[in-house]
C-alpha cells in the first residue's frame, strides 16, 4: 500500500497497517478499516467510524487501487498553527508512527509555534 499524508486538525495521533487493514489511533481507542475490497476504478466515499472521537474525513481521504492493483491512501496528520504540506508518497512498511511526515513551510511566516501530533504527543 502506498500511502500520502496531509496535515489536517485531526485528533488522529498515529496508524498501523496491516495488509490492507489500517488501524487508526485515538486518545485511547483505536478502530480498523479494511480497505481490501476497494475494486480498482472505484470511488471510495469515506469510511464509517464506530468507536473513535474523528471525523471520518480526518481519518482517510481518499482511497484508489490503481491499474497494477496498488492500493493508495491518503490519511491525515494532526498539525497546529503553520503552513503544512503533504508528505511525499511512502509505502506503508516504511511507516514510522512516530515521524513527522507532513512538511512545515518555513518560508512562510505565522503566529505561534507550530506543531504536529505524533504517537508520542504534541511535538
Amino acid at each position: 500500500m502506498k500511502i500520502t499524508i496531509i496535515p489536517t486538525a485531526t485528533t488522529i495521533t498515529h496508524y498501523a497497517f496491516n495488509n490492507e487493514k489500517i488501524t487508526a489511533f485515538c486518545k485511547d481507542e483505536q478502530e480498523d478499516f479494511d480497505l481490501s475490497s476497494l475494486v480498482a476504478g472505484a470511488e471510495f466515499q469515506s469510511v464509517v467510524v464506530d468507536t473513535l472521537e474523528a471525523d471520518p474525513s480526518q481519518i482517510i481521504r481518499e482511497a484508489y487501487r490503481d491499474e497494477g492493483c496498488v492500493l493508495h491512501v491518503t490519511l491525515c496528520q494532526g498539525v497546529g498553527a503553520g503552513h503544512w504540506e503533504t508528505s511525499d508518497v511512502i509505502d506503508s512498511n516504511d511507516y514510522d508512527p512516530d515521524k513527522v511526515y507532513v512538511k512545515l513551510n518555513e518560508e512562510k511566516s505565522f503566529g505561534g509555534r507550530a506543531k504536529v501530533i505524533t504517537r508520542k504527543g504534541v511535538l
